[in-house]
């Protein structure tokens, strides 16, 4: 089909969800379902809990995906930004460290873009869950 790229010319991107407030199951659930109109050929973890990092604050529900882009990692990433900003996250939630979702690029092909996300367990969790297939 023209104008569509093919697989081979497509990005293979993993992405970290997060939730820390509101129904954060469903909040992870539903960023979940919508990156499949974004990716394709997705894989997805399990929905889990974590600590928050730092160890004080309310504990997060987390998942990875991994799917291949057709766009570039600026333009995803924009995207990502923009479904955050549409589920409430915006600068009084930041300042009050509520989190309705976040979704980060956390590796690019064959790079890591986020080494501290990388290292950290509620990434490694469903990154063990999907990565026998990657």
């Amino acid at each position: 089909m023209e104008g569509t790229p093919s697989l081979d010319s497509m990005e293979t991107v993993v992405l970290s969800f997060g939730s820390n407030y509101g129904n954060r199951r469903e909040n992870v659930e539903k960023a979940l379902a919508w990156v499949d109109s974004i990716l394709t050929e997705t894989m997805k973890s399990g929905v889990y809990e974590t600590p928050e990092v730092h160890g004080f604050g309310a504990s997060y529900y987390n998942a990875v995906a991994c799917g291949k882009s057709s766009v570039g990692c600026d333009e995803l990433n924009a995207l990502l930004k923009e479904y955050e900003k549409a589920c409430g996250r915006n600068e009084e939630s930041r300042r009050r460290k509520e989190v309705p979702i976040d979704i980060d690029i956390v590796m690019w092909g064959d790079k890591i873009v986020r080494p501290v996300d990388f290292s950290r367990d509620f990434f490694q969790i469903g990154l063990r869950q999907i990565k026998p297939v990657l």
